[in-house]
């Protein structure tokens, strides 16, 4: 049996590589690596089936959903989004998706709401949390005594340093700047390997990176998750609330998070979850590796390429460049509405000291008249 590790390519997350990894402890070898906004045309070598586990964040680009008939999957610990490029629902998961998961089910979903949203369209489902909670310790790690933030707001990071002034205080990012985006797998992976090191070997670790905070846990670091409070909470996050202590920005600033910030101890247990998603992903390899799969039914992969692959590639083309240009529009949008709230809240500024200047002429007017 082939195996497949489904990666994003073009990723400027580090967290996104922090699920493939999390994936790839379980696989006895790679074969292949498979973008994960690319699944529909993926095509082996020759006429086979490619194992692989379907677990993190899907997906940018809906319309490439469901994957090619080659691929074998397992989902779990898998989050299917809103798309964001037509309906801003799940309407993409149509019927014939239903089928297909309906085929690979029963589907373990990383989030509770990614299982209500399957369990409407009649996919069995489950939750099973999410994949990173299983990722082992390193040996050797030595602890570096030091208070990690990760990609919080700056008046956080100014807080932390205030209330804990003798700390070694290290902020770092999972954002890549354009230049480290793309690169070739091995490389990704040493880089994300001493980000986890760096989290194991940490005091604590405050972070609004639920891909930083779930591995904590399974490393056995205390963190403290910096929350928002929003939709994208409540669809993606919530699910672990009662695994990581969790304050939002004003939290922390009026002081409710300080216990936890200076008397750092760990989140709630997350074995019994991590237990079932290792031994489902264990499973689900040792059945690859010893069932015989019938290929009879597959297509050649040279036939699938030419049928499907390069008849859609222009219209993939026009896709993802018209997409971008809507990214483009919805960022000037979004830019200008800021500008014009702003200018809007210095009119109105104006407006009432231009009312206050006036008043007070008014009373000295009425003072000299008065005289």
């Amino acid at each position: 049996m082939k195996y497949g590790l489904i990666y994003f390519r073009n990723t400027d997350n580090i967290g996104d590589d922090i699920l493939s990894y999390a994936g790839k402890q379980f696989y006895p070898h790679v074969d292949y690596y498979i973008d994960r906004e690319s699944l529909d045309v993926f095509t082996p070598d020759k006429r086979e089936y490619v194992a692989t586990i379907v677990n993190g964040w899907y997906l940018h680009y809906s319309y490439t959903f469901q994957p090619s008939p080659y691929l074998l999957p397992l989902f779990v610990g898998t989050h299917f989004s809103k798309d964001g490029m037509i309906q801003n629902d799940w309407s993409y998961i149509d019927a014939s998706v239903v089928r297909y998961l309906q085929q690979y089910g029963p589907v373990g979903c990383r989030d509770r709401h990614t299982a209500d949203v399957l369990a409407q369209k009649h996919v069995d489902s489950y939750f099973s949390g999410c994949l990173t909670m299983t990722l082992p310790k390193f040996a050797n790690v030595v602890p570096n005594h030091q208070t990690i933030l990760v990609d919080v707001p700056g008046e956080v990071s100014a807080y932390v340093r205030q209330i804990l002034p003798s700390n070694e205080i290290v902020e770092k990012t999972h954002r890549l700047t354009p230049e480290e985006t793309g690169g070739e797998w091995p490389e990704r992976e040493a880089r994300l390997i001493e980000y986890l090191k760096l989290y194991q070997g940490a005091d604590i670790v405050i972070t609004t990176r639920l891909h930083c905070a779930l591995p904590c846990l399974a490393l056995g670091t205390p963190v403290i998750f910096v929350a928002s409070y929003d939709e994208d909470f409540q669809i993606r996050m919530e699910s672990f609330a009662d695994y990581l202590p969790h304050y939002s920005v004003e939290d922390i600033l009026s002081h409710k998070a300080d216990d936890a910030l200076m008397h750092p101890a760990q989140g709630n247990s997350v074995d019994t979850l991590a237990s079932q998603l290792r031994t489902s992903c264990q499973d689900f390899i040792r059945h690859t590796m010893e069932a015989q799969q019938d290929t009879s039914l597959l297509p050649e992969p040279s036939f699938y390429r030419s049928m499907y692959v390069d008849r859609t590639q222009y219209m993939r083309y026009a896709i993802h460049v018209l997409h971008s240009r809507c990214c483009e529009y919805l960022k000037q949008i979004r830019l200008d509405s800021d500008n014009m709230k702003k200018t809007v809240t210095l009119c109105q500024s104006i407006l009432e000291e231009n009312d206050r200047l006036k008043q007070q002429l008014d009373r000295l007017s009425g003072d000299v008249v008065d005289r």
